[in-house]
């Protein structure tokens, strides 16, 4: 078990199947969860991963905070903090 912390261009692809990277993130994710790893979404990466969500509506920024990848992030480092931003 290890400390996977996500950049949001792992989690920006694994949420658009037609992002270029998406099977790669998916798979990487997958595996980081296989492993038992405690996942980590830094406030930053977090902000920057609702900037397009934020751009198509309520809806599409609620379909991220339910996403698979974000289910299994066991915490979100805030300012060195293990609360939500």
């Amino acid at each position: 078990m290890a400390l996977t912390v996500l950049d949001a261009g792992v989690v920006i692809a694994v949420l658009d199947a037609a992002d270029g990277h998406h099977a790669a993130a998916r798979a990487a994710l997958s595996e980081a969860l296989a492993r038992g790893d405690e996942l980590v979404l830094p406030a930053s990466a977090y902000a920057e991963s609702l900037v397009g969500p934020s751009r198509r509506g309520q809806a599409a920024v609620a379909a991220l905070h339910s996403a698979r990848p974000l289910a299994g992030t066991s915490r979100y480092a805030n300012n060195g903090t293990n609360g939500r931003p």
